[in-house]
């Protein structure tokens, strides 16, 4: 069941990343110029494929620290393997920048970077898409597991930078402040709620289950069967 699931898995997240872009395609006066564009859906494909390789990344650091005495591999293993996904991360994130650029070139949008909305768009680009790209090859080149996670982390923060400016800043952007939708702090709060309820959901499983470790009944009918 793991390698069903597992597909499973990639092709409901591919789906859902595809299709929260091309939802986007029908408001072209209302997303702005430099964050629309005709290959959203790729956009956010691309872009959600360097979040989930970073996420693990993360993740994997924060598992190895709060349930150290469940997880099996050792510090040698993980920065391995945290460096192998620093490359990939690396591939992705250039491939993401190239296409994002190409946007901008065919729309022939350069004269919009001198704009407030031009320099915004410059920090994100530049700042949370190529710096992290140049970090991830950078570490991986020199050995440098730790230069990775940070890496990692500023990918996320630009993923959730540019979701929030599709969705919300670079949103009607023509309207007034007064004008446009803002989030309320309840909704704020559910989702902050929802995050959390997630985190100790994790927490719960892995502290029941053998998800970062093999089951010694596991282990032992393996074995056997070896044997």
């Amino acid at each position: 069941m793991t390698i069903a699931l597992t597909i499973f898995g990639v092709i409901l997240s591919t789906l859902h990343q595809s299709t929260l872009g091309a939802m986007y395609l029908i408001t072209p006066s209302k997303l702005h110029p430099l964050w629309y564009s005709p290959y959203l859906p790729v956009h956010f494909f691309v872009s959600s494929a360097a979040a989930g390789l970073a996420m693990v990344i993360i993740e994997g650091m924060i598992s190895h620290r709060v349930f150290k005495h469940q997880v099996e591999i050792g510090h040698e293993e993980l920065d391995r393997i945290t460096l192998g996904l620093g490359k990939a991360a690396s591939v992705v994130l250039a491939i993401y920048f190239a296409i994002k650029t190409l946007g901008v070139a065919q729309g022939a949008k350069w004269n919009l970077l001198a704009t407030p909305y031009g320099l915004w768009f410059l920090v994100e680009l530049l700042g949370f898409v190529l710096l992290p790209c140049f970090l991830f090859a950078l570490a991986v080149r020199e050995r440098r597991p730790r230069l990775v996670r940070v890496a990692a982390v500023i990918t996320v923060v630009g993923i959730v930078v540019n979701r929030l400016n599709v969705s919300i800043f670079a949103f009607n952007w023509q309207l007034s402040s007064a004008e446009r939708y803002w989030p309320h702090w309840m909704e704020v709060w559910v989702t902050l709620s929802l995050v959390a309820a997630g985190l100790w959901a994790f927490r719960w499983i892995v502290n029941r289950m053998p998800i970062l470790h093999e089951h010694p009944d596991y282990t032992s009918r393996r074995r056997g069967e070896a044997g």
